[in-house]
């Protein structure tokens, strides 16, 4: 399948495959005419894009939480898991959103509100983690540094 996208600033056409699509379920707030996205990878690069398939311009940029921050955790609710489709904790991606900014130690990850992505169904929830003690924007240089 072709989607278009802007996600590095030009409009470009590419190609992903039904593996890489994903639908969010409910939407994503503030993003309800998005429902489908497609998860793509960085080359050399631990930065994936979530880009819409229906608008070019939404794309968010992800990260790996255990990256930079080796000890995070949290329990995905049962009613979650089930509404996913997930049979098995391994079904489970989980990925942060990034804020980019120009200066690249002022990046941070959205901690409080992970998004998950079950392989099996092919769809993703954002979990906002009640009284996680995690912060909503955590610098991600700096626990990378840590973490290596």
């Amino acid at each position: 399948m072709q989607i278009t996208t802007k996600r590095l600033g030009n409009k470009e056409t590419i190609e992903v495959s039904e593996d890489q699509l994903f639908v969010f379920d409910p939407p994503l707030g503030g993003f309800e005419e998005n429902r489908r996205f497609a998860l793509i990878s960085e080359d050399e690069s631990p930065v994936e894009w979530l880009q819409s398939v229906e608008d070019p311009d939404v794309a968010f940029a992800l990260l790996e939480p255990f990256l930079f921050e080796p000890d995070y955790a949290f329990e995905l609710p049962d009613g979650d898991a089930q509404e996913l489709g997930m049979a098995t904790p391994e079904d489970a991606v989980v990925r942060c959103i990034l804020t980019l900014r120009d200066d690249p130690d002022e990046i941070t990850a959205n901690m409080v509100a992970p998004l998950v992505l079950c392989l099996r169904s092919h769809l993703v929830r954002q979990i906002v983690l009640q009284d996680s003690g995690q912060p909503l924007r955590r610098p991600i240089l700096s626990g990378i540094a840590l973490a290596a």
